[in-house]
């Protein structure tokens, strides 16, 4: 079985991000990698760079839509709190405001829910709207629950 580390190591060594990437959280049950790469991705690959992660880490693709998307936020709610970090709660529309938010700033963002047989990743990436550096990625890590 993979670790938090060995798959959040994947996401961002794919994305050319690894270098200076640095856990925003990290405990038992959840981690939290962000980091830039100064390649720059063509806003039109956003989504199939995705998908070919997701199939590099042999992991089924929940559509953002799904009621399980909520489910999967709840836990990994439940997983930050069990760190040192103090956050507000977490709503299944909390991605939609972050890529709203985001893209208000004149940045392009993407994101993808996997599912692994015992964790959920979720993937973002995002961009100037005009194709400049830096790429930023974060990925989650959040133990699924039994």
């Amino acid at each position: 079985m993979k670790k938090t580390y060995e798959i959040a190591g994947e996401v961002m060594g794919f994305f050319d991000a690894f270098k200076g990437s640095r856990p925003a959280i990290d405990n038992e049950r959840i981690l939290i990698v962000r980091g830039r790469s100064r390649k720059v991705l063509p806003i039109s690959e956003f989504e199939s760079k995705l998908t070919e992660i997701g199939k590099i880490l042999e992991a089924k693709e929940i559509d953002a839509t799904s009621e399980e998307i909520a489910e999967i936020l709840e836990v990994g709610d439940k997983n930050i709190k069990r760190s040192e970090v103090s956050t507000n709660d977490v709503d299944n529309k909390g991605f939609i405001r972050m890529k709203e938010e985001l893209e208000s700033m004149g940045l392009v963002v993407e994101y993808k829910v996997f599912e692994l047989p015992k964790f959920d990743v979720i993937i973002a990436i995002w961009e100037d709207k005009n194709e400049l550096p830096p790429l930023y990625v974060e990925v989650t890590v959040s133990e699924r629950e039994d």
